[in-house]
């Protein structure tokens, strides 16, 4: 009796626990995720237990925001992209690198003088400890993990041009993404010139997406009305840091955006898109 017992109350402990580490896994899920890591830009896109990174931020907030979306038991990551060398959108990949097993990484074919930068490349280098594979992103490239699919629409040859000029930020990776019906455009921190050469080069129905981020977290540069015209997105999402030195968003890009809902990362903390049966659904972490 006593051992039937003893064995009845493991058994409850161990359930227990079951049940109470089942609530710490974030559920498998399709979903986008627009992380807050303060200012700077981090997106995740996830089917179940496959992910695309986009950028990381700076520091090593991406990996607290990453612990809050993927379970603790998946270490793999299948593709990250790093969509130009700024500090905040590449620092916290190189941590990223550190703690997950990275498949696959795409970066655009610039240069930049940063310490940083060097390091980065210095990761990608065959024989690093990382053991990656890498390729340069350009347009016309396609992804698929799980049912995410990501096109890229830029940079072509056109933007690399502008990059090369000194504005870097013209080299983002654009990436048009498709998951279960919810198109997603993001454009880094391409500038206005930039997003003109996109819509030169690229077909009316690739840029019409329900979600658009702001470029350049919500920079008066970036997010023309003109991308606004082309897009016709039904929601925005602006990546910025709560009180950051740039001013971002700026008001004009606000006032250009005022007919359309609006959810940002210093207001809403995180802000995630994510499919339930047939819907979609929004929550934010603040």
């Amino acid at each position: 009796m006593r051992r039937w017992q003893k064995s009845s109350r493991f058994l409850a402990v161990f359930f227990g626990f079951a049940w109470a580490a089942a609530w710490l896994v974030p559920p498998p899920a399709e979903k986008v995720v627009f992380l807050d890591v303060g200012q700077g830009d981090a997106i995740l896109l996830q089917d179940r237990t496959r992910q695309i990174l986009i950028d990381g931020g700076a520091g090593m907030a991406v990996l607290a925001a990453l612990s809050k979306e993927i379970p603790w038991f998946d270490r793999t990551i299948e593709v990250v992209i790093s969509t130009h060398p700024d500090r905040d959108h590449l620092e916290g990949l190189l941590h990223v690198l550190e703690r997950y097993r990275v498949r696959l990484v795409l970066l655009p074919r610039v240069s930049h003088p940063s310490q940083l930068y060097g390091e980065w490349l210095q990761k990608l280098r065959p024989g690093s400890a990382s053991e990656l594979t890498y390729r340069f992103a350009s347009r016309g490239q396609r992804l698929r993990a799980g049912n995410v699919e990501a096109s890229l629409l830029g940079p072509g040859r056109s933007a690399l041009a502008l990059a090369r000029s000194g504005r870097t930020n013209n080299a983002s990776v654009i990436t048009r993404v498709d998951l279960e019906g919810l198109p997603v455009l993001l454009t880094g921190d391409a500038e206005r010139s930039a997003e003109k050469i996109l819509i030169e080069e690229t077909s009316a129905d690739k840029l019409d997406v329900i979600v658009l981020k702001a470029g350049h977290h919500g920079s008066k540069t970036s997010t023309s009305a003109e991308l606004l015209a082309a897009a016709t997105p039904s929601l925005v999402v602006i990546s910025a840091g709560a009180g950051n030195s740039y001013g971002h968003p700026h008001p004009e890009v606000l006032a250009r955006l005022k007919q359309v809902p609006v959810w940002r990362t210093d207001e809403h903390g995180s802000v995630r898109l994510w499919r339930a049966g047939s819907r979609w659904l929004l929550k934010t972490t603040k």
